[in-house]
């Protein structure tokens, strides 16, 4: 019977383009495995580890992190929604950013002018109402008196082509299942880190709603439901 094919651990690097510290780390981790020969403590790999490790690879240059590929292995965690999550996380980074050098500019022309920035009249202390804090109040209302076509009209097309009425109401049913009666909409939330990250907290009479919308012009590109405690 004809042996398997072992590769040693620096024909892989050498294959994919990596480096053996990045390997070990990665079997640290626990996100892949090798294979040892005999005594040896020299790492080889089979011809599925190394097809493995290369997928590894792929999802890493994606931008998961380790944690989110242990969970694509170990849990019931699909890969779309892994990689839908990652683009929400980064259109909304990249549209923050955005925001700040609006600001940055804002501030640049006043001092160029020759004006104080400092001025009270000109509330840079102030956070202003966003035009994303105000869909995020349109939105939270529509979920909340089950308004599918208002809600839908602010999601992206990436959004809704992912998240389909019949699948949004099966999940929402399954999350509401649990969570009392209605008491109040007790706050929205702009992210402190990513100003388009807003979370409108909905309290019930046994446990809070938190739902979680990620901007990206004025497009709601990422949308999560979850819980949080309410106190009394």
């Amino acid at each position: 019977m004809e042996e398997k094919r072992l590769y040693d651990i620096t024909e892989v690097c050498k294959i994919l383009g990596t480096t053996s510290r990045t390997l070990r780390f990665y079997e640290e981790r626990g996100i892949i495995t090798s294979t040892l020969v005999g005594l040896s403590s020299r790492r080889h790999y089979t011809e599925k580890q190394l097809l493995h490790i290369r997928n590894v690879l792929v999802l890493r240059n994606l931008g998961l992190s380790i944690k989110v590929i242990a969970e694509l292995q170990t849990e019931n965690v699909n890969l779309k929604d892994a990689v839908l999550s990652k683009r929400a996380e980064i259109y909304s980074f990249i549209n923050s950013r955005l925001k700040d050098v609006d600001l940055l500019n804002e501030a640049l022309c006043i001092l160029e002018s020759g004006e104080d920035i400092f001025d009270e009249k000109r509330k840079f202390y102030l956070a202003e109402t966003s035009k994303e804090v105000e869909i995020a109040k349109i939105c939270t209302d529509a979920f909340l008196n089950n308004n599918d076509e208002t809600l839908y009209m602010y999601l992206s097309s990436h959004l809704v082509e992912y998240m389909p009425k019949e699948v949004y109401n099966v999940v929402k049913k399954d999350i509401l299942h649990s969570v009392g009666d209605f008491v109040a909409v007790e706050d929205i939330i702009v992210d402190e880190k990513e100003h388009n990250k807003i979370y409108s907290k909905v309290k019930y009479s046994k446990i809070g709603l938190m739902i979680t919308f990620v901007f990206y012009n004025t497009e709601i590109e990422g949308f999560w439901l979850g819980y949080y405690d309410v106190e009394g």
